[in-house]
């Protein structure tokens, strides 16, 4: 035997039951390797059992015991480029209710995830999304793995660990910007691999003060939150914008509904030259009749019978600007990952340029800059 099939030999031989380690993915007992070229012939890897992978330089050769011990031995064999354990893929299951989210196709976000890679295998985690609202029910089947960090607002300061929600609307919104997509249960969410960041801000009845919504923004974002989700809104407040303008000029972009009110009611925060301003389309793209009209509405977005998480348990339908919100935020999360050169900036404005044109011709007070479309996003920016 040569010494260059000796040392590959030696490589792919198994190591004794003590030198076995946790590996972080089911491999076989197989392992996929390079050879240096000029350093190996082909009469020497046969030696080994070893097998060409179609249309590739990349060979495969059995072993006994731990695939990724072997492999790592191998992998220090001068005469090896790389090597790794012959891991084991899993399909990627379609959830169930996939087919009765309208809203998802109106925006084809099959599309933002697989520019935003959120369909690769693994897939990279997204930027994280911050929720403020009523709360989320974090144990929720859809919810599983989603929740990087949790708190509640009180006479203006936050306090982590609880955000239960007993109104239902937050838990709502969460999964519409960021329910597990691909786990084969339930729905899926725009932003699809986006962790969330909960801070619970309204009672139970769905209202909260201006410093509870304030020390949540500021809370969501200094816990890195990249896109802040209100659907919410009032009277217009100094601290509020305070806040807003503050996460802002941190990075952190904020998208608020437009509101329910109708013709030329204005709410804020989305009415702050910092927010993006969404307002809730039907399923023909046509504007909601209670979707509020003015001239700070930024975007449009799906708004009506939108399917999502129940607190208790379960899916429920909802309609308001307070669903069409969460999908632009997800879209965001999703576009912070899409633009060459990400920032606040760069995301907002590929929102903007990501519509069709509706109403009036350019922005207008109904749909602003248009209704939101992945299949017209770019990636410059």
């Amino acid at each position: 035997m040569s010494h260059r099939r000796r040392l590959l030999a030696a490589a792919l031989a198994p190591l004794p039951l003590l030198l076995f380690h946790t590996i972080p993915a089911q491999a076989s007992g197989r392992v996929l390797f390079q050879l240096r070229p000029g350093l190996a012939t082909d009469a020497s890897v046969r030696g080994l059992g070893a097998t060409h992978i179609l249309g590739t330089s990349v060979r495969m050769s059995s072993v006994v015991g731990n695939a990724a011990t072997a492999a790592d031995r191998l992998a220090r064999n001068r005469a090896v480029t790389w090597a790794e354990p012959d891991m084991v893929y899993h399909q990627t299951a379609a959830d169930p209710l996939r087919s009765s989210q309208w809203g998802l196709d109106s925006i084809h976000a099959e599309r933002g995830w697989l520019l935003g890679g959120a369909l690769s295998s693994p897939s990279p985690t997204g930027v994280p999304i911050g929720i403020v609202d009523t709360g989320a029910n974090i144990h929720h089947e859809d919810l599983k793995g989603r929740i990087r960090a949790c708190a509640a607002a009180a006479s203006g300061r936050v306090r982590e660990g609880s955000c239960n929600d007993t109104d239902g609307h937050g838990t709502h919104v969460a999964g519409i910007a960021a329910a597990n997509t691909g786990n084969g249960v339930g729905i899926s969410g725009v932003g699809a691999n986006s962790p969330l960041i909960i801070c619970r801000a309204l009672s139970g009845k769905g209202d909260g003060s201006t410093s509870d919504v304030a020390a949540c923004v500021t809370w969501a974002a200094s816990k890195g939150a990249r896109v802040i989700n209100l659907s919410l809104g009032g009277p217009d407040s100094k601290a509020l914008h305070a806040a807003v303008k503050a996460v802002t000029s941190a990075g952190t972009l904020v998208v608020a509904s437009a509101g329910n009110g109708g013709p030329s009611d204005t709410s804020w925060p989305a009415a702050y030259p910092e927010v993006v301003s969404v307002a809730a389309s039907d399923q023909r793209g046509r504007r909601a009749d209670f979707s509020s009209t003015n001239r700070d509405v930024e975007i449009t977005a799906p708004g009506i019978g939108i399917l999502s998480l129940k607190a208790g348990g379960g899916y429920i339908r909802m309609s308001g600007t307070s669903m069409a919100a969460p999908a632009i935020t997800g879209a965001a999360a999703l576009l912070w990952a899409i633009v060459k050169t990400p920032s606040v900036a760069a995301v907002r404005r590929a929102l903007d340029r990501s519509t069709h044109d509706l109403g009036s011709r350019g922005r207008d007070s109904s749909y602003g800059f248009g209704l939101f479309d992945f299949t017209l996003t770019g990636t410059s920016g």
